[in-house]
């Protein structure tokens, strides 16, 4: 190398190899009081694009947990609801049962009678009451037998990011128990009895309204008793169908719910891989940076000394 005063090429390259000591050991230190390893795209292009696709992979299914644990709180709620209504069924066939006993007098079935009717108005006042975010869950219209059978579905829950994946509640689900509802349904009647014929397809609000209940003609009461039974018995048929459905859409969803928060896990595991810090092999890193540091430190000292010889070739 020639001996030359305005450009010491040695200084140029220990300070080029100090800067470049000194933005990998930057780098360290920002891995390591970060936690990532990516901390902007130059750090790794590639890996961010993937990180960034797991994350709103995490995120959608995250949401989509807590999307799933709203629906099962509502869908338990409904399912409470006709639980008790169900049980006010039971109450009515059994007091329809006993009062088809011909022994009993008018005042008795005057009695059950009133009872039932509470009942069905306690029924009634559920069905109205049961909301959820100040949606009616039992208030979808019941209407004709063949309407019944009709699936749609009422409420939607997405459980990702992705737009179709997502579970569905058919509105069967979520039918009316009220006295306009299921326990308002026509129900058909076998059999001829006094007072009330076999064409006579009463509901369950009007079998127990009806005024043979109290007849004074015991025959004629006991028809009407058994005509309750009949539809208390139907209604409470329609509402185990229900119910049933409810829990099956429950049982949809907590499967659901246990494979979405799995998913949620290894999508993070994942992301972890990607961009987070390994710190054993990145203070292994800082470390070597700070040798390179000091040493390209030392080597620049002794660079910007060298020009001195030519001080003793001027001598």
């Amino acid at each position: 190398m020639s001996a030359v005063l305005n450009t010491n090429v040695a200084s140029l390259w220990a300070s080029k190899n100090l800067l470049g000591a000194q933005s990998k050991l930057a780098g360290s230190v920002e891995r390591l009081s970060s936690g990532l390893r990516i901390n902007r795209a130059r750090d790794d292009a590639a890996g961010l694009g993937v990180a960034n696709s797991l994350t709103a992979q995490i995120n959608g299914a995250n949401q989509g947990v807590r999307n799933l644990n709203d629906a099962i709180s509502m869908v338990q709620t409904a399912e409470g609801a006709i639980a008790a209504a169900s049980e006010m069924g039971q109450r009515i066939l059994m007091l329809a049962t006993q009062g088809a006993n011909g022994t009993l007098g008018k005042t008795e079935r005057t009695a059950i009678q009133t009872e039932m009717i509470q009942l069905l108005s306690s029924i009634s006042s559920i069905g109205g009451r049961t909301n959820f975010s100040g949606n009616p869950l039992l208030g979808v219209d019941v209407g004709t037998a063949a309407s019944r059978t009709a699936s749609a579905n009422l409420y939607s829950m997405q459980i990702s990011n992705t737009a179709t994946d997502t579970v569905s509640l058919s509105n069967q689900a979520f039918l009316n128990i009220g006295t306009t509802g299921l326990a308002g349904l026509e129900l058909a009647n076998t059999g001829s009895v006094a007072g009330i014929t076999a064409a006579d397809d009463l509901s369950l609000d009007e079998s127990v309204n009806h005024a043979d209940i109290t007849s004074d003609t015991a025959s004629s009461a006991t028809a009407a008793f058994q005509k309750v039974q009949v539809a208390a018995n139907a209604y409470v048929v329609e509402l185990g169908k229900q119910r049933s459905l409810l829990g099956a859409y429950q049982n949809q969803m907590e499967y659901t719910l246990s494979n979405i928060t799995e998913l949620s896990s290894n999508l993070q595991s994942a992301r972890s891989r990607v961009i987070d810090t390994d710190y054993a092999s990145e203070t292994a890193s800082l470390t070597k940076g700070q040798i390179l540091q000091q040493a390209a430190t030392a080597m620049l000292a002794q660079a910007n000394q060298m020009p001195n010889v030519i001080l003793t070739l001027l001598k």
